[in-house]
């Protein structure tokens, strides 16, 4: 399969994948817990940047779990969109928690606003987003247990196909949200 690095719109998934919220039998690595969830998510970050993945798409409830305001976190997010065509797609329910615990991140999305889009699914598709991490080159993470931070980080196609789907589900039916700037009277 060949890589031109741009986001590839989804394929039909086969009728024999099994359960939407069943967790893949192969491919990847577990994690459990909130040092491990992180860990993942950096791991993740890393490979992103070294590889020069054009495209991430995060989904979550409000990235209040996410280490995405670390300082380490916002050097590899700025080594990633240092490079020209990144594009990142945060869709979030509520970002007033972004904007309490990750005063770094609110900083770092007001200077590289050209690269980031943030969105808030409309009211009928906001009940469960998933927690999800993909990329263009083919990498997706996905909690399958809030409460405890069980999931997994992979390349296992189906597990892709199925993050890519819920994804652009909930995507395709949301609007702007958490501006980079705030205009005031």
């Amino acid at each position: 399969m060949m890589n031109d690095g741009a986001a590839r719109p989804p394929q039909a998934m086969a009728d024999d994948a099994g359960p939407r919220d069943a967790e893949p039998a192969s491919g990847g690595r577990a994690f459990e817990g909130a040092p491990e969830f992180a860990r993942a998510l950096h791991d993740a970050m890393v490979s992103a940047s070294e590889r020069g993945t054009r495209r991430l798409c995060w989904c979550d409830q409000d990235f209040a779990s996410w280490p995405i305001g670390d300082a380490g976190w916002i050097e590899l997010l700025t080594h990633w969109s240092r490079k020209p065509g990144r594009e990142l797609v945060m869709i979030a329910r509520d970002w007033t928690v972004v904007e309490r615990r990750h005063p770094r991140f609110v900083a770092w999305r007001r200077d590289w606003a050209h690269v980031v889009q943030c969105l808030v699914p409309d009211d009928a598709h906001t009940a469960d987003l998933p927690t999800l991490w993909i990329d263009s080159d083919d990498q997706a993470l996905r909690v399958f247990d809030a409460e405890h931070l069980r999931g997994r980080l992979g390349f296992d196609r189906v597990d892709r196909q199925r993050a890519r789907e819920d994804f652009d589900a909930v995507s395709q039916r949301a609007g702007p949200g958490f501006a980079a700037a705030t205009l005031g009277l």
